[in-house]
């Protein structure tokens, strides 16, 4: 019976059940939510084969960010029921920059132009801004400044400001 498989062995089942269609488009709401790391993997190489040829797509939702990373070629990112932005995974990527750097460097009360959103804790800030204002308000020298993940973009989005 389905019912007595396990999560990883239903997402399965349900996605062969799904493809013996031969669908142009599959929609999936977090296939591999509450999967272990190997059901996860697997999941997510069916359906890079899936596309591999290029005449099938995959819509699917996720809270798993390492999922977007690997797999999505166009990330579509909302937040409180806002759409932040809706682009090219790479692009997306591109349009930011993490900067880090000793906390005497970091003002979290001026109003840097193109910031995003930032951290603070003993040993430092770190800062989410859009890339063409990421270098104009530090010295370049003491930074270090470094491409961010879709998870950082989405954590300083959501949670903005915070100093620990």
């Amino acid at each position: 019976k389905i019912k007595e498989l396990s999560r990883g062995m239903q997402t399965k089942f349900s996605l062969a059940l799904a493809l013996s269609h031969e669908p142009e488009l599959i929609i999936m709401d977090e296939p591999t939510s509450g999967l272990d790391p190997v059901f996860r993997s697997e999941i997510l190489d069916i359906l890079s084969e899936v596309i591999e040829d290029g005449k099938r797509s995959v819509f699917f939702s996720s809270h798993i960010t390492q999922d977007l990373e690997r797999s999505a070629d166009f990330v579509t990112f909302i937040n409180n029921g806002k759409l932040v932005f809706s682009k090219e995974k790479h692009s997306a990527l591109e349009d930011y920059a993490l900067i880090k750097g000793p906390n005497d460097m970091f003002d979290p009360m001026e109003k840097y132009e193109g910031l995003i959103g930032f951290r603070r804790d003993k040993y430092g800030f770190s800062a989410l801004f859009k890339r063409e204002n990421a270098t104009s308000h530090f010295d370049i020298e003491s930074t270090l400044i470094e491409n961010p993940s879709i998870e950082d973009i989405m954590l300083y989005t959501v949670r903005g400001n915070s100093n620990a």
